[in-house]
C-alpha cells in the first residue's frame, strides 16, 4: 500500500471514530470530553515554516527548523527523509487506539525527523525546542542506531492560546540506550495532544523522565512497546495542577517477548480546580514470559475543589510473570502540617516541604538546571493552593 492510500485510509478511521466513545473495555473509555469545535482545528492545520539557525534542534508549529551542528546527528523534515529513503512510509504509522491518535496520524502536515547513527556516544544531551504559537499537527520519527547511549532533553513550550496534536515515534536499535527528558510546558493552550511511542527491540534500555504543566485540557500518551526481548524500560512522571488545568495521562507499556522489565511511578500534584486522570496500562502477552511490570501512581490533592483519579489497568496471558500496581489519592496530612509548625515553620513554608518530599524521588535523578526549575514551579503551586 503507497503512502498516500495509507493516509486515506487512516483519514477515513478518524473521520468515523466518535469524539467520544465506549469501548468493550471500561479501563480504555474516554474520559476528557472533547468537542467538535475542538478537534476540527487539527484537521485542518497548514504548514508555516521555521527560518533561521539554531544552536539547539528545534520546531515551530511542527516545522523543522534549520540545526546549525557539526556532528553526526541528522535532522530534516519527514517529507525529506522519505524522499531520500532514509526512512520507509511505513514507519510513521503506529497503532490507532482513539480519536486523537487517529487525527495525528490521518491529518497531520508536518513533521521532522532525527537520526542518531550506530555506535553513538555523547555525555552531553541532545536537546530539542518545540515550540508553536498558532493550530498545528505534526509527526515525527526519532530513529537511534544499534550499540548507541544516547540522552535527549525534549522541551515543549506553547505561548499562543492554540490547538495541537503532536506525535513521535521513537525507534530503538538492538542494545541502545536512552534516557529520555521530557519538559511538557503547554499551560497556554486551548487542547493539546502529545503522543510518544516508544518501540524497543531486544537488549534496549529506555529510561522516560515526564514532567507536565498541563493547559486547560491536556492530553497525554506515552507508549512503549517491548518488541524484543530482555527490553527494560522506566516511567518516572509527575504533573502540576496549579488553577483550572486538566491533565488525561497514559502510560502504556506493552511486553511482547521474554525477559522484559519494567517500572513505571507517577505523581500528581493538583491545587485550585485542577483535575487529573492518570492510567496506568500494562499488558504482558502469552510469549512475554519471565517478565517483571510494575506500576504506581501518588496523587496529592491541595484544595477541595481539586479532583484525581488513577486507574490502574494490567493485561496478563501467562502465569511466568511478576506484576504488581499501587495507587494512592490523598490530601497533605495534617499531622505532619502540625509536626513541622510545632518545629517553627510557617504554614505555606511546612507545606512546600511536604510536596518537596512528596515529588522528590521523581524530581531526584534529573539534571540540576532542570530540578530546579521544576522546584520552583512547586513553590507557585503552593502560593496557589
Amino acid at each position: 500500500m503507497s503512502f498516500s492510500e495509507e493516509l486515506k485510509n487512516r483519514k477515513i478511521i478518524a473521520d468515523k471514530l466518535p469524539a467520544e466513545g465506549e469501548p468493550d473495555s471500561p479501563s480504555m473509555k474516554y474520559y476528557t470530553t472533547l468537542k467538535n469545535e475542538e478537534i476540527d482545528p487539527l484537521m485542518h492545520t497548514k504548514k508555516t515554516g521555521c527560518a533561521g539557525m539554531q544552536l539547539n534542534i528545534t520546531t515551530h508549529n511542527g516545522s523543522p527548523c534549520r540545526y546549525l551542528s557539526k556532528g553526526k546527528i541528522k535532522f530534516k523534515s519527514v517529507e525529506e527523509a522519505i524522499r531520500n529513503e532514509e526512512i520507509q512510509e511505513k514507519e510513521i504509522f503506529t497503532e490507532i487506539y482513539d480519536k486523537m491518535s487517529a487525527i495525528n496520524q490521518g491529518y497531520f502536515t508536518d513533521g521532522a525527523f532525527i537520526g542518531i547513527p550506530a555506535n553513538y556516544e555523547d555525555e552531553n544531551m541532545i536537546s530539542i525546542l518545540n515550540t508553536g504559537d498558532s493550530d498545528f499537527n505534526s509527526r515525527n520519527i526519532y530513529r537511534i542506531g544499534a550499540e548507541s547511549s544516547v540522552k535527549i532533553l525534549e522541551n515543549f513550550i506553547i505561548t499562543g492560546e492554540s490547538n495541537i496534536s503532536h506525535g513521535t515515534v521513537i525507534r530503538m536499535g538492538e542494545n541502545s540506550s536512552l534516557d529520555y527528558y521530557f519538559l511538557e510546558d503547554v499551560k497556554n493552550s486551548k487542547v493539546s495532544y502529545v503522543e510518544r511511542t516508544f518501540i524497543m527491540p531486544r537488549y534496549s534500555r529506555l529510561r522516560i523522565h515526564h514532567l507536565s504543566i498541563p493547559g486547560s485540557k491536556n492530553i497525554t500518551r506515552f507508549r512503549v512497546i517491548q518488541e524484543g526481548e530482555f527490553a527494560e524500560s522506566y516511567y518516572y512522571g509527575a504533573t502540576l495542577g496549579k488553577r483550572n488545568e486538566h491533565q488525561d495521562l497514559e502510560v502504556y507499556t506493552h511486553h511482547l517477548a521474554p525477559h522484559g522489565n519494567n517500572d513505571t511511578s507517577f505523581k500528581g500534584i493538583l491545587g485550585g480546580d485542577s483535575s487529573i486522570i492518570f492510567r496506568g496500562f500494562i499488558k504482558i502477552e502469552e510469549k512475554a514470559l519471565n517478565t517483571d511490570s510494575f506500576l504506581l501512581a501518588n496523587l496529592l490533592l491541595l484544595s477541595k475543589e481539586a479532583r484525581g483519579n488513577a486507574l490502574p489497568v494490567l493485561e496478563i496471558y501467562n502465569g511466568e510473570v511478576k506484576a504488581k500496581h499501587g495507587e494512592t489519592v490523598s490530601n497533605i496530612s495534617e499531622d505532619e502540617l502540625l509536626y513541622l509548625e510545632s518545629r517553627g515553620l510557617e504554614p505555606k513554608k511546612a507545606k512546600k516541604l511536604i510536596i518537596e518530599g512528596f515529588v522528590n524521588p521523581i524530581i531526584s535523578p534529573l539534571p540540576p538546571e532542570i530540578a530546579e526549575r521544576y522546584l520552583d514551579i512547586v513553590e507557585d503551586v503552593v502560593d496557589n493552593a
